[in-house]
């Protein structure tokens, strides 16, 4: 594996009070979270940056904190958490949701939920969060015909670098979900690199545009994320494609 795609992933969902476990953690977790990355020697940043600081050093401090979907909770809760150990992330919106509340699912734990306004995705962006694309609906891709599926992986960076006035380089899969031919579609769009939700998987290899992660949500207690981020930092992290 090449030193530039060894950087560690997390990735959340919401971060508040009324977390439901399986979708999100309450900020009382999140900052517990936060002080054990500190307390192992980590910094806590954007896929991006941690991408650029493994190809210009390989930094072994390095651990990317990305967050899918863009709910205002996580401008509410999780970054002046994360600012406060000196920190930042990457969140993915959903470029054509962005200040309206889930609609792409049924399922009464996550539909409903409100999304961040543009304004406050600016202002994470001036305070050195990174905003990544989710697409511009939040459709299955592997569902969806291909002329319709490079639609919602271009023109949501589009859409995203224009309204936010950044440049927008990683994607995030919605669901997870992706066929063979989607990795291509996301490089042909202009991105360097799109997590998945895939876990690290050992004798894996590295893929910037498959990359794997670790989900954290609720039900993750807080020994077994220590002992998960401990691995981490003494190196042993599996690739990303099998």
């Amino acid at each position: 594996m090449t030193a530039a795609f060894r950087v560690p992933v997390l990735y959340y969902h919401r971060v508040s009070p009324d977390a439901d476990p399986r979708t999100g953690v309450t900020p009382e977790q999140f900052e517990a979270q936060m002080a054990i990355l500190r307390r192992l020697g980590f910094l806590g940043t954007s896929l991006d940056r941690a991408l650029t600081g493994w190809e210009e050093g390989a930094r072994e401090d390095l651990i990317a904190l990305t967050f899918d979907d863009g709910y205002e909770d996580n401008y509410v809760y999780a970054a002046p958490i994360l600012e406060r150990y000196g920190f930042v992330a990457t969140i993915y919106f959903v470029a054509e949701r962005m200040g309206q509340r889930v609609d792409w699912t049924g399922d009464p734990l996550w539909a409903g939920h409100p999304l961040m306004e543009a304004s406050m995705a600016r202002d994470l962006v001036a305070r050195g969060f990174e905003a990544g694309s989710h697409t511009l609906t939040h459709p299955d891709l592997v569902k969806i015909p291909d002329r319709l599926a490079r639609r919602e992986i271009r023109e949501s960076r589009e859409r995203l670098s224009q309204e936010l006035s950044c440049p927008v380089t990683t994607f995030c899969y919605p669901y997870g979900s992706f066929g063979d031919n989607h990795p291509a579609m996301v490089r042909e769009a202009g991105y360097r690199a799109a997590r998945t939700v895939r876990r690290y998987r050992f004798g894996g290899r590295p893929d910037p545009f498959r990359m794997a992660c670790r989900p954290v949500s609720g039900r993750m207690g807080i020994l077994r994320f220590y002992l998960t981020l401990l691995s981490y930092r003494m190196g042993l992290r599996g690739g990303d494609a099998p």
